[in-house]
């Protein structure tokens, strides 16, 4: 097992603990609860990288002044920037740790959506395999085996052994990623499929039939988005309400990316450019809604729900440190003003 899939079993079973418990055993909300939870673990490094990113404003001024100063000098211009920012301690990689930490939580997160049977219900490989089968069989799902070729038998034969369950269900998922995912929805619709699996105790069948992946019974989390127009005008009911919240998702991204942005000075000097933003910088507006797009169109609409509700949270953690942070500026200037006071009274005396 990889590092990203362990972390995905963590995940899981955060996720399951969460769904038995506040989750009330709704999917959507125990992803809004596990969001709130990711996000108060990493609340000290998103007020770093905020604090980072409030620094590099009020350094840019004189950034550019040397990015003027010595703009034939590209060597000079390096090391004046590196000894300014020694001076001023502040390193212009550190807003980009909290991103690059999300990253692996993404991907891990994004094991526990495409397979909750595997990763949050811990429903065993075999049950999976089995259900798969019976669904091939029937034609509830769709696969084209003359495409790989696999050894899919009779679900209910003689030949059906542990091992080859454990085997078809590696082959099965790694030839179709969002085999669980699809399987879930045949079990919302036809429960016989969870009820006749001679490998799930009682109390695993009444978990999978109970699991549902539909949020307001609306947006279909499970659902991978498309902007296939045919696709979508087939069935609209299932692909619109994907493609909605993958919309959200890409908005909600770019207007957090946007208020984290440093607001950059005006420069009297037409085409100048600004001084080094460490990760805060243009491409960084722009690339962050394009991966939103670009990954979410390739995974379950649930990392979608996730990245809305992460982008409403980082949104709202950004207006209170900023808020806390006017409040802490106005209180030091206010010191500084009586320290000035004092002293000009005591010069006076």
């Amino acid at each position: 097992m990889g590092i990203l899939s362990a972390i995905g079993k963590l995940f899981g079973m955060l996720m399951y603990f969460i769904y038995n418990t506040i989750g009330l055993h709704n999917y959507a909300l125990s992803l809004v609860f596990f969001t709130i939870v990711y996000k108060l673990i990493l609340l000290p490094l998103s007020i770093k990288q905020m604090k980072s990113a409030q620094l590099m404003q009020e350094l840019q001024p004189e950034l550019q002044r040397i990015q003027e100063r010595y703009k034939h000098d590209r060597e000079k211009l390096q090391e004046e920037q590196m000894k300014f920012y020694q001076e001023k301690n502040y390193n212009p990689a550190s807003g980009c740790l909290p991103m690059l930490i999300q990253l692996p939580i993404i991907i891990a997160l994004f094991y526990v959506i495409r397979m909750p049977m595997s990763y949050m219900l811990e429903t065993p490989a075999r049950a999976v395999s089995h259900m798969a089968l019976v669904s091939i069989q029937s034609g509830d799902l769709k696969f084209d085996n003359s495409r790989y070729n696999l050894d899919l038998r009779d679900p209910y034969g003689d030949n059906i052994d542990d091992a080859y369950l454990q085997q078809t269900f590696k082959d099965l998922t790694s030839k179709d990623p969002y085999l669980e995912i699809k399987i879930l929805d045949i079990i919302a619709r036809k429960e016989a499929l969870v009820k006749e699996n001679p490998y799930l105790s009682q109390d695993q069948k009444q978990v999978l039939v109970d699991f549902d992946l539909k949020l307001f019974n609306f947006f279909n989390l499970g659902i991978k988005p498309t902007i296939n127009p045919k696709e979508i005008a087939a069935d609209p009911g299932v692909y619109l309400p994907a493609l909605i919240l993958l919309v959200i998702a890409v908005g909600t991204t770019l207007l957090t990316t946007l208020q984290m942005m440093p607001k950059q000075p005006e420069s009297k000097e037409k085409g100048k450019k600004n001084a080094n933003n460490g990760c805060a910088n243009q491409s960084m507006l722009w690339m962050s809604p394009i991966m939103t797009l670009w990954i979410g169109l390739g995974t379950p609409s649930g990392l979608s729900f996730y990245w809305t509700l992460n982008n409403i949270l980082s949104f709202g953690q950004q207006k209170l440190v900023n808020k806390l942070s006017k409040k802490d500026d106005k209180a030091k200037k206010e010191e500084s003003d009586v320290a000035k006071v004092s002293n000009k009274r005591g010069k006076d005396s």
